[in-house]
């Protein structure tokens, strides 16, 4: 020993240059003895050691033990959840032609896959035994993992929990045979009594009432306990915006089977200040600001004041908006919240090329909503608002024309209206969603019994549905559909005669129907799709949300979608399919595409989408006067 440790290196070392183990890099990695499963499975499981890329100038990845006994555990956990209980992994590093370097190989023995027979379920009395088995993940006829007894002993308590129900549960599974590849999966359940609610202690506030905070509590003493309307109450505790944390402790009493409920909150401050800076494709700059008060008179009455100011990209004023709203939450005793508010809006219009539109509108709205379980909402919004407009010709415009913008235009009406919308919402975020959906359909109303000059009809559905990928991407898409039109035997015209549709110009300008712009039709301005507006409406649009680094990734997108000035304009020929060329001026269905770079800021993405289509009236961007096949918008916020 002493001589062999005072030799120098062997010949052998000396002689072929090999280096020691830890120092070499990877040549190649393979599997082999992988029959029943393959490469889709492996790509899950994210091996550390990867192949050395074709590309000559990029460096091989070094050889690290660390990494090989991490691998093998992880094909191991792999073979284990497909059901190979059986299976074995052994790593193998074989030296390659280049000194420097050794070959891979995870040698994988499969063995056979083992599947669920049966699941037995023992000691189930009171609780609906139907009702556990299919919310159980192991399931006849399916492959065994063993990691399906640790999960669904969890759901199985969960269940009970929501009845009142402390129980034990003990999971075990035993094979049918010898040699058999059966597997009887067993849990064993002991009830145990059904607890109640004993006393509900609430404390820590000191400038909210009390019985603000306990109106929010699902449960009360005497109640079987149930863990999902706990999880429920803590989350309405923290939606009234009043507390800034909700401590929750459950001590149960074992002889008399209840359970206490222990809750502190702690305060949060009551008024707040909010400014903000924003753009977007017609108001390229904008300010906006808010106060408010969650705790108007310690009743938990919010009031809010809001202003807002925007410019567009010319230095010219679009919109300048006051409000002031009071929102009392329990309306009548019910949870039913209910807002009255005072308005103010000055908006001005440059869509339409040929005049500026300036409108102003005053007026008052009572709003009443109310949440239908976790995932829908209703709305119901009451709006009186008195309007005053008038149009400005910008360009050369014979004296007719401009005696037919003060002449055949109403410069001032009362607007009455009353909206109905429902919502579906289970999207897992609501600023930078990946999977889930959101529905709405809305209803509104304006004129007849609520009298007033504005008089229609108008309803709307949107259905968005996003759908995530192993990789990461993510697929958007979504649909809107809209009819408006007016009612009675009113002949107000709130538009100027410029080739405006009879039925379109007696419904105001912010009523109709617009596309068009960052989070509709992209590449096109805001709302300039018609310029007059129309009476239907029908939008598409899909979206693949590509991740590429931390917060920074694509998005590849198609829109499709038109305003028609009657539901009875549209025909079967305006859905001319994409690549034809289409009609100037005509109701033909505008289709844009596109590629656009995000980054993932905390109040959302900022984006730059470039977009061309084939359309004649598509507005392509320009560069040293030289006209582009495509224009480039940037925007704040998920375009859907």
């Amino acid at each position: 020993m002493l001589l062999t440790l005072a030799s120098p290196a062997p010949p052998a070392l000396a002689q072929t240059g090999e280096l020691p183990e830890e120092l070499r890099t990877i040549a190649s990695v393979r599997w082999t003895g992988m029959k029943a499963l393959g490469g889709r499975q492996l790509k899950n499981v994210n091996l550390k050691v990867r192949k050395p890329s074709a590309l000559p100038w990029r460096d091989r990845p070094t050889l690290r033990r660390d990494y090989l006994v991490a691998d093998s555990s992880a094909l191991l956990g792999m073979y284990r959840h497909y059901g190979f209980l059986d299976a074995a992994v052994r790593v193998r590093v074989e030296p390659a032609k280049d000194p420097r370097s050794a070959h891979v190989v995870f040698e994988i023995r499969e063995g056979k896959r083992l599947r669920i027979d049966r699941v037995d379920l023992n000691g189930v009395a009171v609780g609906n035994e139907a009702e556990l088995r299919r919310g159980l993940t192991a399931r006849g006829k399916a492959a065994f993992d063993p990691a399906f007894l640790h999960l669904d002993t969890l759901k199985i308590r969960t269940v009970y929990r929501e009845r009142g129900f402390f129980v034990n549960v003990a999971s075990g599974y035993r094979r049918t045979g010898g040699d058999s590849s059966g597997v009887v999966v067993r849990y064993d359940v002991d009830e145990g009594p059904q607890y109640r609610i004993g006393r509900v202690d609430y404390f820590g506030a000191r400038h909210v009432r009390e019985q603000l905070g306990r109106r929010e509590l699902l449960l009360q003493s005497g109640d079987v306990y149930d863990e999902v309307k706990l999880q429920r109450s803590v989350e309405r505790l923290y939606n009234t915006s009043l507390f800034r944390q909700v401590q929750v402790s459950t001590p149960k009493d074992s002889a008399l089977a209840k359970v206490d409920l222990l809750l502190r909150v702690t305060e949060r401050k009551p008024r707040w200040v909010d400014g903000g800076v924003g753009s977007g494709t017609t108001d390229r700059f904008r300010l906006a600001g808010q106060w408010g008060h969650n705790n108007l008179d310690t009743r938990a009455l919010r009031g809010v004041l809001d202003g807002e100011l925007a410019w567009d990209g010319r230095g010219r004023f679009t919109k300048s908006a006051t409000t002031a709203t009071l929102t009392e939450p329990w309306l009548f005793g019910v949870r039913l919240m209910g807002q009255a508010g005072l308005f103010y809006r000055q908006l001005d219009d440059f869509a339409d090329p040929r005049f500026h539109q300036r409108t102003y509108a005053r007026g008052f709205n009572f709003l009443l909503y109310r949440e239908v379980g976790r995932m829908g909402r209703v709305t119901l919004v009451q709006e009186n608002a008195f309007v005053s407009q008038n149009y400005e010709a910008l360009s050369d415009t014979l004296n007719v024309v401009l005696d037919s913008l003060a002449a055949a235009v109403v410069p001032k009406y009362r607007s009455n209206t009353l909206r109905l919308t429902v919502e579906r919402d289970t999207r897992n975020d609501r600023v930078a969603p990946s999977r889930g959906s959101y529905q709405t359909l809305s209803g509104e109303f304006a004129g007849g019994p609520l009298k007033g000059q504005s008089s229609y009809r108008k309803s709307a559905w949107t259905s968005v549905w996003y759908t995530p990928y192993r990789n990461g991407w993510t697929l958007a898409t979504r649909t809107s559909a809209g009819v408006m039109g007016p009612i009675g035997d009113a002949a107000s015209n709130f538009s100027p005669d410029l080739g405006v549709d009879s039925l379109v110009a007696r419904v105001p300008r912010e009523s109709r129907f617009f596309t068009g712009g960052v989070n509709s039709l992209r590449g096109y301005a805001e709302n300039s799709v018609p310029s007059d507006g129309g009476l239907a409406l029908l939008l598409a649009n899909a979206e693949l949300r590509i991740p590429i680094a931390g917060p920074f990734g694509v998005e590849i997108f198609a829109d499709a979608g038109n305003v028609w000035s009657r539901v009875e304009y549209i025909r079967g020929a305006d859905f001319l399919l994409p690549g034809r060329p289409a009609r100037k001026g005509s109701n033909d269905i505008r289709y844009t595409y596109g590629i656009g770079a995000r980054v993932m800021l905390p109040f959302g993405p900022l984006r730059v989408d470039l977009a061309w289509s084939q359309h004649p009236d598509f507005p392509n961007a320009s560069l040293f006067k030289r006209r582009l096949p495509f224009t480039y918008q940037f925007a704040i916020g998920p375009s859907f």
